[in-house]
């Protein structure tokens, strides 16, 4: 074996051992390079997103006012419509209540008109009947009188000045009874006398 020839042999496996450490650092750099693109694609992505985030923030934030807004508005109307519909009720109950007065008067005056009917239309009945209860209540006046002048110093108790005026009441009103009132009188008396 000759001594330059063993040299040369190391000499070439040093450059081979080192050409393979070179490209195996450059495959490495390479690898790096990729991951380093890769990082920055991700880091650019997550830029994107966080970018993203702080416009949908903006968002959210922006109809967030717009819920209190219109919230606000809402009850803002809400008070003016509760104000308008008590206002409303008012006057309903308020014509309401005319229109049932402007009734009564209406059925008032028919019911006046009725009554001065019923007292041109009275006859003869009528008059037999209240002549008939005035002098009875009169025959009752006359004997309370002999009475307080038998016994003038007897008070009349309350109870009977009492019954005095009220049959006095009576009578006046029955003078004023048509036909159709005292037939009526007559049938409520008749059926008050029926046994039940």
């Amino acid at each position: 074996m000759n001594p330059d020839e063993q040299p040369a042999t190391s000499q070439g496996d040093f450059f081979n051992t080192l050409n393979d450490k070179v490209e195996a650092h450059g495959a490495l750099v390479d690898r790096f390079h990729v991951d380093l693109q890769s990082l920055s694609r991700q880091i650019a992505g997550c830029d994107k997103l966080v970018r993203m985030a702080h416009i949908s923030l903006n968002q959210i934030d922006a109809r967030i006012a717009e819920a209190v807004r219109i919230e606000t508005q809402a009850a803002v109307q809400l008070e003016a419509s509760g104000r308008e519909a008590a206002r409303a009720a008012t006057e309903a109950a308020n014509a309401a209540v005319a229109g049932l007065i402007g009734q009564m008067q209406a059925a008032s005056r028919e019911a006046g008109q009725v009554c001065q009917a019923l007292h041109r239309a009275r006859g003869q009945t009528g008059l037999w009947l209240t002549a008939y209860v005035a002098g009875t209540l009169a025959l009752c006046l006359l004997t309370g009188s002999i009475a307080y002048q038998v016994h003038p110093d007897t008070p009349v108790p309350p109870e009977v000045a009492g019954q005095a005026e009220l049959g006095k009441k009576h009578a006046a009103l029955l003078d004023k009874a048509s036909d159709k009132e005292l037939k009526l009188i007559r049938e409520i008396q008749a059926r008050r006398a029926k046994p039940k």
